[in-house]
């Protein structure tokens, strides 16, 4: 059973990073947008700068973190002999 309860924990955490890049999408389709306008609005694209690179750096260390996971060994499994 905590197999399963670690492996939908790790679903879940897949899906919230698949959200986060969304956001990301969003947030450089808004800076886009703002750029393309004669006029535009220093303190939003401050603000959307900001918010694209804190969620850049969060889904960064999150996809670290699932690739250490994938990465390590099954328990016992570095003692055994080949």
């Amino acid at each position: 059973m905590a197999t399963y309860s670690l492996a939908n924990e790790r679903l879940r955490a897949l899906e919230d990073i698949e959200r986060e890049i969304g956001a990301i999408l969003q947030n450089a389709g808004t800076v886009i947008l703002e750029l393309s306008k004669e006029k535009s609005n220093e303190r939003l694209l401050d603000r959307q700068a900001a918010a694209f690179t804190a969620s850049v750096q969060h889904v960064e260390a999150e996809l670290s973190a699932q690739i250490r996971y994938l990465t390590q060994p099954p328990d016992g499994s570095h003692s055994r002999k080949q």
